[in-house]
């Protein structure tokens, strides 16, 4: 499977709130892996092999899917750029998984991870923003040089310290680099 990154709305789920992915969310990653594969490939995307996926075509097929009462249960609406309502759905983990399988297996696997990863975030593990945790460890770093100038007592802690401050500081660091690419593509390819 090509390497597919996914990231969502960036916004914080409550701690009682289940994560949810929209269809234009799902249709945005199937056409980002499409035009990973079509890039492994050395085609251009869209392509005959690899054709981007509207979202009109998607809506279509979640009833298809789902069941239409089931799926009626995960209506929603957004508001494209031009200001119209438009319908969409919004779905948890169990049917965004059962969509994605309806195109491959890969998308399965890669949807459910990256949900299992939102609940994760949900429970409060990455519950600071990257800008947050740099102020963190920045005070920590400064708390550390200002006591660690008491000599003696104080220069043991701060040799205990410096392991942990560069850690943390590493950590922050490749947080703030990640790579988050899913959901980028123009919503106006429905």
């Amino acid at each position: 499977m090509n390497k597919m990154t996914l990231t969502g709305q960036g916004l914080p789920y409550a701690q009682n709130q289940e994560v949810t992915m929209s269809s234009l969310e799902m249709v945005a990653y199937i056409n980002s892996d499409r035009r990973s594969k079509a890039e492994a490939d050395g085609l251009e995307f869209p392509c005959k092999q690899y054709p981007r996926l509207q979202h009109k075509h998607f809506l279509a097929k979640v009833p298809k899917v789902l069941g239409s009462e089931h799926s009626a249960k995960f209506l929603a609406q957004y508001i494209d750029s031009t200001g119209r309502s438009l319908p969409s759905y919004q779905f948890l983990k169990r049917e965004a998984c059962l969509m994605a399988m309806s195109y491959s297996y890969e998308l399965q696997a890669a949807i459910y991870d990256y949900m299992e990863e939102l609940d994760r975030q949900r429970g409060g593990y990455l519950s600071h923003t990257i800008s947050e945790l740099q102020q963190i460890v920045t005070a920590a770093r400064k708390h550390s040089d200002e006591d660690s100038s008491d000599a003696g007592r104080r220069l043991r802690k701060r040799q205990d310290d410096l392991p942990l401050l560069n850690k943390a500081e590493y950590l922050v660091e490749s947080l703030g680099q990640l790579k988050l690419s899913f959901g980028k593509e123009s919503g106006d390819d429905k």
